[in-house]
């Protein structure tokens, strides 16, 4: 039988697919608050994602990486949160410990998007020194338009943190571990703070453009909820992880044909 767990593998098994120079995935998640309904790991989703991907196209998989960088999460219990620096570092090891076997085609699942800048960071350096492309694919930033409109039939968009797609994604995948009751029927979301008019966690609104503002989640919505997780539903998360299960299989084929990627393969060989 055909493993495409790296973890369920031995070494000698791993030395054999190595020789093939397949695709590498390494997913990416984090531990932290989404909501008092959903729960807090939502690197679980990744892992499954990143499952289903390498069983249908053949690539491997690593154990995912359960922690970010989740600062603006800390004042939740249950959050755990890395330094950006800690992020860059495991990532960068990451990549090293692939590329001195062979390795030259690596893609990262992220499903938290606080591990946005880090994966940037490290993607760059490893091609910069190591020759080596790495790509990387937001798993909850996936879904088009045309996706949100058949798959949620709504006239607002639910999508945000403690929102969508993660409430029906895990509604799915753990129905079982889901709390709909603890979620109440209205919450607050601020649109100012003090002088600032808010646009998200990052971002104020600024005459007709933005500036940045670094906000905690509960200075913005005590209950950690940014989007609407009330029609959340375990149908729309099968929908929505075969949507992005799609998307990955689509990167990986590139990814393995990618005249770029052979022709820095070509580059360290020399």
């Amino acid at each position: 039988m055909r493993k495409n767990a790296m973890h369920h593998m031995t070494w000698k098994e791993i030395e054999e697919a190595f020789k093939k120079d397949p695709v590498v995935i390494v997913p990416l998640g984090s531990m932290e608050e989404h909501g008092p309904h959903s729960i807090t790991g939502d690197f679980l989703a990744s892992t499954e994602i990143a499952k289903k991907v390498a069983k249908e196209t053949g690539a491997l998989y690593t154990p995912t990486i359960p922690f970010g960088n989740s600062e603006y999460f800390r004042g939740y219990p249950g959050t755990i949160s890395l330094s950006q620096q800690t992020v860059i570092s495991v990532l960068e090891d990451i990549c090293t410990s692939l590329t001195e076997h062979g390795i030259t085609k690596i893609i990262f699942f992220n499903g938290h998007a606080g591990n946005g800048p880090a994966v940037d960071q490290v993607a760059r350096k490893v091609r910069r020194e190591k020759k080596v492309m790495v790509v990387s694919m937001d798993l909850w930033q996936m879904l088009s338009i045309e996706q949100k409109n058949e798959i949620y039939k709504e006239v607002k968009d639910p999508s945000g943190h403690g929102g969508e797609p993660l409430s029906s994604v895990m509604s799915h995948l753990f129905p079982e571990d889901m709390r709909m009751d603890l979620l109440p029927d209205t919450w607050e979301v601020k649109n100012k703070w003090e002088d600032f008019e808010i646009d998200n966690l990052a971002k104020t609104k600024l005459n007709n453009s933005k500036a940045n503002l670094f906000l905690n989640m509960e200075e913005i919505s005590k209950e950690g909820i940014l989007g609407n997780p009330l029609n959340a539903s375990s149908e729309r998360g099968e929908k929505i992880i075969s949507c992005i299960v799609e998307y990955g299989i689509s990167l990986v084929k590139k990814t393995e044909k990618s005249e770029m990627l052979l022709k820095e393969k070509a580059s360290v060989v020399k």
